[in-house]
């Protein structure tokens, strides 16, 4: 089930799963795109200096994935004319652009790309751009950034594939760290190796990260001051023995909302401002407050809260001011998840025993289901250009970390690891 009691404190778990099942939901799938995908060919790289079995393996294939995951492209995968075909043959396949490459590796290791990319109708060059690397630079980055590029020209915004996923990861019994792979699941590297329990990651704009841990004991926020700098308590400043839990970085990175819990098993929201060291409340009631979200201009938060009862989804301003509930189908909805752009937030809501996950478009306001109850489907982030959705799911029996498209039908396993929980999409790090 999502970690909202167990960030807020353990003493209100037994009480609050109790609570009565989640009564008919209606699903309403959310389109992906109204857009038709743009087919692309792709024309076998041209290599020298490097064996065609690792280029084949190690930047064609994942360019063809890191392509096929954006929503936007199509590449082309039957009727392929032969090497050397001119781009009218490409065009009587199928291809709107026909995508070119030249891969070198020179003598002292280092590597070369050169791409381009020709419209078939007007056979003229839509995309054009060389790549340089040194020789520790593994092919498959130089293909996330080419998919990238290729994005930005076709959409205007860059594509996410070389982006990265932070995530907490159970190690041993008792023992969670935290650990980040790059977007296609490869290149896990461990973050923290505190060797208790590390909890709740939140990634700020310029990459720096903050926690949960318990390993002074009771649950401290750590984190860093300044990009790439060293991992320090942020709060408490002194003393312990309160339960603080869901860190989540204000857009701007000066500000950490946070959860923190009494004796009496209630919980709220606080904000922490790094420069002053000052926390305050927003909320101020019976009940538990938990895991707070920002919207993208840092003016709004979106949290959980069971202050009418269940488990719901609320919005306030960053003051605590214009409390007002947001969800209102079923007795179970929380984990929200604000958009990018700020008109969506995302969130899982309780049916049957497992969650699935939902969008609301706050324009519409209306709530779209996205997952479809075979499995439990938890803490959803959104990719950093608002296509797609990581989450963790025990469809495979232990919790992996899953994306999808916004329709539901586009479920991707990004990695086989197991006990895996609470990811973050972020470009920064």
């Amino acid at each position: 089930m999502p970690r909202f009691f167990i960030r807020t404190f353990l003493c209100a778990l037994a009480a609050l799963t109790a609570l009565a099942l989640q009564a008919q939901q209606t699903e309403v799938v959310l389109s992906a795109s109204s857009s038709a995908k743009l087919v692309l060919g792709m024309a076998s790289p041209k290599v020298s200096g490097i064996e065609d079995s690792q280029v084949a393996t190690e930047f064609t294939a994942v360019l063809k994935r890191d392509l096929d995951e954006t929503g936007v492209f199509a590449v082309l995968q039957e009727r392929l004319p032969a090497d050397g075909a001119p781009v009218k043959a490409w065009k009587e396949a199928g291809a709107q652009w026909l995508l070119n490459v030249r891969l070198t590796r020179g003598a002292a290791g280092d590597l070369q790309l050169e791409a381009s990319a020709i419209d078939t109708a007007a056979e003229k060059a839509v995309f054009t751009k060389p790549y340089k690397a040194d020789r520790m630079v593994p092919l498959r980055r130089m293909a996330h950034a080419l998919a990238d590029d290729l994005v930005a020209r076709l959409t205007g915004e860059r594509g996410v594939a070389s982006s990265r996923v932070v995530f907490v990861r159970q190690t041993a019994p008792g023992v969670k760290e935290l650990f980040q792979i790059d977007r296609d699941g490869a290149n896990l590297v461990q973050l923290t190796r505190h060797g208790s329990l590390t909890l709740s990651p939140t990634v700020a704009s310029d990459g720096r990260l903050a926690y949960v841990t318990y390993k002074g004991g009771a649950p401290e926020i750590w984190g860093q001051r300044r990009r790439d700098g060293a991992h320090e308590k942020l709060y408490p400043a002194t003393g312990s023995g309160v339960m603080v839990s869901s860190p989540a970085w204000s857009p701007d990175g000066r500000r950490l909302a946070f959860v923190q819990g009494d004796r009496r098993g209630n919980s709220d929201i606080m904000v922490l401002d790094l420069d002053t060291g000052r926390a305050r409340r927003l909320t101020d009631g019976n009940g538990i407050n938990t895991e707070p979200s920002w919207n993208p201009n840092g003016t709004q938060i979106a949290f959980t809260s069971d202050r009418e009862g269940g488990p719901q989804v609320f919005l306030m301003q960053d003051d605590g001011s214009n409390l007002r509930r947001l969800t209102s189908e079923g007795l179970y909805n929380a984990s929200p998840a604000w958009s990018p752009n700020g008109a969506m937030i995302a969130y899982v809501s309780r049916f049957e025993g497992k969650f699935d996950l939902f969008i609301y478009k706050l324009g519409e306001g209306k709530a779209y289901q996205i997952t479809t109850g075979v499995s439990t489907s938890e803490s959803p982030a959104w990719s950093p250009d608002e296509r797609r959705l990581v989450f963790t799911s025990n469809r495979f029996g232990s919790m992996q970390i899953f994306t999808t498209d916004l329709s539901g039908r586009q479920v991707v396993r990004m990695t086989e690891l197991a006990g895996c929980q609470s990811p973050k999409w972020t470009r920064a790090r």
